[in-house]
């Protein structure tokens, strides 16, 4: 909801501006309480410092009955604090339990009946953890890497469960940080840090995929694909310095690294290769593509930080 309202000048060179009575009592708040005001690009925010907590209703039919991990995975990203469910059975709540073991952080079931059962925020961390566990997404991929480096030099794929499990770990630290920047407790520009965390998952998840074909299938990698396995651990890591170390000079190596690998080795290799290996090079082609588009939302985080 958008309002104008003027600013009126006060003494001492101060200003200020009438709050909205709804508002005002909606959040309980009184005379002499505090709100926190936050400076933010070109905007100025009031946040009242009283919490307001969500909550949905679902009802389980034969139309979303496949769709509850995205259902309740959406609703919990998108600021939800209490999720009852209704309709369900004993395999649905099986699920709902699973789905919010494994990705809603801080989230656990509260209230379970024959047909109906509710999910909630009983322990979720504090939006301060939010630059900790986007740190752990970075490292999560980091050491997914590792793992397929080893596994792809001896040709032997025993860590798929793992691998498995480290996107499981990523996925709910996503959807957490996704929370938080739509609940407005992150201060950076949340369209920016929306797209970085999409970018985040899918390079995971396209690890993921490239370790599972090759364990399925019993690959036996050639000597060229260690080698742009390096190359691709080398990539990220320009990536991942962009990032925390703030400095553009690392974007622009990912562009400029753009051709010998996206348009150079990855192509030779899959012109030269046969059999299960292209596929192999045709998913690590795709990670250095989504790595390097995946740093724009870097760039442009640097760029508005150069403005201001």
């Amino acid at each position: 909801m958008s309002m104008k309202r003027k600013i009126i000048k006060q003494g001492l060179g101060g200003y200020t501006i009438y709050l909205p009575k709804d508002w005002v009592d909606k959040k309980g708040l009184k005379e002499g309480k505090e709100v926190e005001i936050i400076e933010s690009d070109t905007d100025l925010i009031i946040r009242s410092q009283v919490v307001q907590k969500k909550s949905a209703n679902i009802i389980i039919t034969d139309n979303n009955k496949n769709d509850i991990k995205v259902i309740i995975t959406h609703l919990y990203r998108n600021g939800v604090d209490k999720i009852q469910i209704n309709d369900t059975n004993e395999e649905t709540i099986k699920e709902i339990k699973d789905d919010t073991n494994q990705f809603l952080l801080g989230f656990e079931m509260t209230e379970q009946s024959s047909n109906k059962c509710t999910i909630e925020n009983i322990s979720e961390p504090s939006e301060e953890k939010f630059d900790a566990l986007l740190r752990r997404i970075f490292l999560i991929i980091k050491e997914t890497q590792n793992i397929i480096i080893k596994d792809f030099s001896e040709n032997k794929f025993p860590n798929l469960k793992e691998i498995q499990y480290q996107n499981q770990q990523l996925d709910k630290y996503v959807l957490f940080c996704r929370r938080i920047v739509v609940k407005d407790k992150y201060e950076k520009n949340p369209l920016i840090m929306w797209e970085l965390l999409t970018f985040l998952m899918h390079i995971q998840h396209a690890h993921y995929y490239l370790y599972k074909y090759a364990a399925e299938n019993k690959i036996k990698p050639d000597k060229n694909i260690i080698k742009i396995l390096s190359g691709l651990k080398e990539y990220f890591e320009l990536y991942y310095d962009a990032y925390f170390k703030k400095d553009m000079i690392y974007v622009h190596e990912l562009n400029n690294l753009k051709k010998k690998y996206q348009f150079g080795e990855c192509i030779k290799y899959l012109e030269s290769s046969s059999g299960k290996n292209t596929v192999i090079y045709s998913y690590i082609r795709e990670i250095f593509r989504m790595i390097q588009i995946g740093a724009s939302p870097i760039l442009s985080e640097l760029i508005e930080s150069k403005i201001n």
